[in-house]
């Protein structure tokens, strides 16, 4: 026969139930999930978009410069994005009318586009032609003159690009053509991955952007040869001896000022507000003591003071040793 349960024992069936004696849980920590899209795989190595970085900050920082000189005003260039996307994609985000360059390097041989915002290129050509620089509001297609006068401005662009570039690798780049549609520029197919450059440029609180478009095939010739990747590796190698000859000379042909000082002493304000022409003032200095020579602000050496073919001269006597600043 079943047993009857009592009052208190179903209370404390209850209470079991209720977890109220059970230990809690504790939940494991969920994994980061990191989202890939397969269809995009990432190409360029962290190594390697670090390299681009140091590449694209230099030519931001020189080209700036140069903007700033032309254009009269202060410009401020920035390294936005580096994104590596098929070049279907690129080629649907520009809308025309554009102004797109299409650039040859020829070591190794290849093509990359330069896009700018057209407004920028007729804000620039205004300032060059003396106007005042006001903001242009409506994008239209850049005239044949317009293109004349911009293609100074992108020549010192692609001159810097080179340059920049040549801290891995040494190659011209010429510019093949000018384009506004973006659907007549096909550097490479449509399914090809490339490599875009995203540069922000400041003028008066206005801001365009500057693309630069890379072929990855391009990108990663360069990166991957032996010097290159040795370079990512292991860094900059150690000076050859003609360098080290080469920065010798001219560090011993860089000028350097030098400078004795006579004598010091003190005076009040009201003894130098009655100074009057003829007035002689006593340093403290004896005339047989040694004078303090200075390079560049620093006390290098001791010398005496007379005069050599009517011309004052000094006698080096000694040398200081340590590195003593300019005595105020």
């Amino acid at each position: 026969m079943a047993k009857i349960l009592s009052q208190e024992e179903i209370d404390a069936l209850l209470s079991n139930v209720s977890g109220e004696s059970f230990e809690e849980v504790e939940e494991k920590p969920r994994q980061k999930i990191s989202l890939y899209d397969f269809k995009h795989p990432n190409l360029v190595s962290k190594e390697q978009m670090r390299l681009l970085e140091t590449i694209h900050e230099g030519i931001c920082r020189n080209f700036g410069v140069f903007l700033s000189a032309q254009l009269r005003m202060i410009v401020e260039m920035n390294l936005l994005a580096i994104d590596q996307i098929m070049y279907s994609e690129f080629v649907m985000s520009i809308a025309p009318p554009s102004c797109i360059y299409v650039c040859k390097p020829d070591n190794p041989s290849s093509y990359f586009v330069l896009e700018m915002n057209p407004q920028l290129a007729i804000f620039i050509v205004e300032r060059l032609f003396g106007g005042p620089g006001s903001p242009v509001t409506e994008a239209r297609p850049i005239s044949i003159i317009e293109q004349k006068v911009m293609s100074r401005v992108i020549d010192r662009l692609v001159v810097e690009l080179s340059k920049n570039w040549g801290q891995i690798t040494q190659f011209n780049t010429t510019v093949e053509r000018f384009e506004s549609n973006p659907e007549f520029v096909q550097i490479v197919p449509s399914s090809e991955p490339v490599v875009v450059v995203s540069m922000e440029i400041k003028i008066h609180g206005h801001s365009t952007l500057m693309n630069i478009c890379y072929p990855y095939m391009w990108i990663s010739n360069i990166v991957s040869s032996p010097e290159v990747q040795e370079r990512i590796l292991f860094g900059s190698q150690e000076s050859s001896e003609e360098e080290r000859n080469l920065i010798e000379e001219n560090l011993l042909l860089t000028p350097a000022n030098l400078s004795v000082m006579l004598g010091k002493t003190k005076i009040s304000v009201k003894d130098f507000l009655n100074l009057q022409v003829g007035d002689v003032i006593q340093l403290k200095n004896r005339t047989d003591h040694l004078l303090p020579v200075y390079v560049n602000k620093k006390h290098a050496f001791n010398a005496v003071i007379g005069l050599r073919k009517k011309r004052l001269a000094l006698r080096i006597e000694s040398i200081v040793e340590g590195d003593k600043n300019y005595e105020e």
